[in-house]
Order: structure tokens, then C-alpha cells, then sequence
């Protein structure tokens, strides 16, 4: 595996106006070309990584960075910021109830997407593609929900709205082991991307940073920095499985929340795997019927698929995972954060 395939030759563009201070690489190389190909969605038009940041995104987003970053927050706000596939959906889900004095009956009617947009959502794909598939204005949704808001995001800290550093609202930051992250990322491809490509051409692009939101260690490292700041809580997918319930009353109390012991119990029984899979208002319905425009080929998972810790073993060969080790252990030298298990 090589992942040194990403070409440094990048062609390079400062953006204007008020983010005058961003720049935007294209990326090229072997590995670019290749995943790019084997995405027939969404990755379309490329890849581009936004300095400062160095986040990967998709060629459309530079377009969108000034009205992100000029975003009002509130002081009431909740952000749920994740890289993807690391708990993102089931932390939106407990603490939008925990905000909303556990109305389960709202939970149950109510799509999740409405309730806690993903901010961004239409902020990656051409104009053209929003339009054929009816992609919504999620930066608009958030900006119109009444308050307390629980929002999602992917965004490094520095393609966050400003306020969010000078307001300070409550940001919560869930991280997960990468081996379990990348491959429940590459079964999402295929579902709702129509990825074509292997589970290691998959991962050989995860490590090289081209799969948007990446690069993964990074992404983490920039919220484990601030993890102490009284405003921050930092999760973990795998604490999530081990001790549902501790995680609940740990994020109940930075939310000021309290909550007796058959109220924590139900909370867990609707927070729960099975629960969580089987209810039509966190499995976004719409977006699995993006299938039909996605074009997949071959079977494929659902979205919320195993929950399991470790579930990577049943997709990656052990030259694969050793692969992966080796990798983290580069990017964590220095640092004090232990990967979750």
C-alpha cells in the first residue's frame, strides 16, 4: 500500500472578501484519480483541501465557507461535531432529547435532519446535483430553528462560525477507533455514494486524507486540544457501547439536565441499537431513496448497520489492519490521546 500516491503538486487559489485568508489546493495524483473514479457521486468535480484547516472537501464547498462562518450562534446552541462515522446520529438523538424534556413522541414523528440539522448538507455538491436530487438548505435550517438548536457538523474548528469561539455555546465531540470509522465510511460509500472500489482501495484513500472531511487524525487531534475547555465534552463511540448509561448522565449534567433513574432507563431502551436502527425518524428515509439516483451496484448495507466495537474485523484483512496501526501510531507520536477500543 502507497499511500504517497497524493501528489504535493497542487494547484493552488486564495479566496477573496471576507475569507480572503483561505486557500484551496486541488488535489491530483494516482490515488485522487482512483477514488475519485470509483465514486460516481459526490466526488465528482474532485477534491480540495482548505488551509488553514488542511480539511478535504468536495470541490463545491469553498463556495459556501464566508456563509457558514458568518452563522449567528446562539449561547444556547448545542454543536454535535464528529468526523463522520463516529457516533454522530446517536449523539444527536440523545441530546436532542435530553434538550427537549425527553419528548420521545416528537422523536418518533419528527425526522431526525429536522430536529438537528447537519449544517452543511448542500454544501458539497454542484448546484446541478442539488437540484436533481431537491437538496434543502440546511445552512438556512439551522438559522431558522427556534432555540434550544442541537446542530451537526463534520467542520474542522477553523471552518466553524466564528461566534462559536467569542459565544461559546456547548460543543460536544465524539471520537471512535479509525479501523471501525473507515469501514463503516466505505459500506456509507457504496450505499449512498455508489462507491465501486475495494475495501482497501477505500481505506488507502482514508489514510492519504482524500475522503471528505478528513484527513481523520487531524480532525480529532484539533478538538482533543481543546477538550478542557469548560464549553467542550469529549465522547467516545466505544464508551457509548460499554456504559450507555454513564455517557447519558456525564452529558446530562454538562447540559445542566437531571434525570431520575426510570427516566434514564427509557432513555436507554430508545437510545439502544435495535431502537435506534428500526425508527424511521433517525433513518432518514429520504436519503436512503437517493439510491435510486445513486445508481448502486451490488448489494449494500443499511445505514445504521452493526453498532458493534470492532466490527472492522469482518471487512479488513489483518495486513490491512496492521496497515491502519501503523498509520495511527505516526500520528498520534507526540501526543497524549489513546485510541478508543
Amino acid at each position: 500500500m502507497n499511500v504517497k500516491e497524493l501528489s504535493t503538486e497542487v494547484s493552488t487559489t486564495r479566496m477573496s472578501g471576507e475569507e480572503k485568508d483561505f486557500k484551496v489546493e486541488e488535489l491530483r495524483g494516482p490515488l485522487v484519480d482512483k477514488f475519485v473514479k470509483a465514486n460516481r457521486q459526490t466526488y465528482t468535480d474532485g477534491v480540495v483541501r482548505i488551509w488553514p484547516s488542511g480539511a478535504t472537501m468536495t470541490r463545491d464547498f469553498p463556495n459556501h465557507i464566508a456563509r457558514i462562518r458568518r452563522l449567528a450562534v446562539r449561547p444556547d446552541d448545542v454543536w454535535i461535531v464528529t468526523h463522520p462515522k463516529c457516533g454522530t446520529t446517536w449523539t444527536q438523538e440523545m441530546v436532542w432529547l435530553l434538550l427537549n424534556n425527553l419528548d420521545y413522541r416528537t422523536a418518533r414523528t419528527v425526522p431526525q435532519y429536522v430536529r438537528s440539522p447537519f449544517m452543511e448538507f448542500g454544501c458539497r455538491d454542484p448546484p446541478s446535483e442539488r437540484a436533481e436530487l431537491q437538496i434543502g438548505d440546511a445552512v438556512q435550517d439551522v438559522e431558522n430553528l427556534k432555540s434550544p438548536r442541537c446542530i451537526k457538523t463534520h467542520l474542522y474548528p477553523q471552518l466553524l462560525p466564528q461566534q462559536i469561539w467569542t459565544v461559546k455555546p456547548k460543543l460536544i465531540y465524539v471520537a471512535r477507533n479509525p479501523k471501525d470509522v473507515v469501514v463503516s465510511w466505505y459500506h456509507h460509500h457504496r450505499l449512498l455514494n455508489g462507491y465501486t472500489g475495494s475495501c482497501e482501495e477505500f481505506v488507502e484513500a482514508f489514510m492519504g486524507g482524500i475522503v471528505e472531511f478528513g484527513p481523520f487524525w487531524e480532525h480529532v487531534l484539533e478538538f482533543w486540544k481543546i477538550r478542557d475547555e469548560p464549553n467542550v465534552l469529549f465522547n467516545t463511540y466505544e464508551e457509548m457501547k460499554k456504559d450507555l448509561a454513564g455517557v447519558i448522565l456525564r452529558t446530562a449534567k454538562f447540559l445542566n439536565c437531571t434525570l431520575d433513574s426510570d427516566q434514564l432507563k427509557d432513555l436507554c431502551e430508545h437510545l439502544s441499537f435495535e431502537s435506534m436502527r428500526n425508527n424511521p425518524c433517525v433513518v432518514n428515509q429520504d436519503d436512503l431513496n437517493l439510491r435510486k439516483h445513486r445508481d448502486v451496484i451490488g448489494d449494500v448495507q443499511p445505514l445504521i448497520r452493526k453498532g458493534k466495537v470492532g466490527g472492522w474485523k469482518e471487512d479488513m484483512t489483518p495486513y490491512l489492519a496492521n496497515e491502519m496501526d501503523r498509520w495511527t501510531m505516526e500520528k498520534l507520536k507526540g501526543t497524549d490521546f489513546v485510541v478508543p477500543s
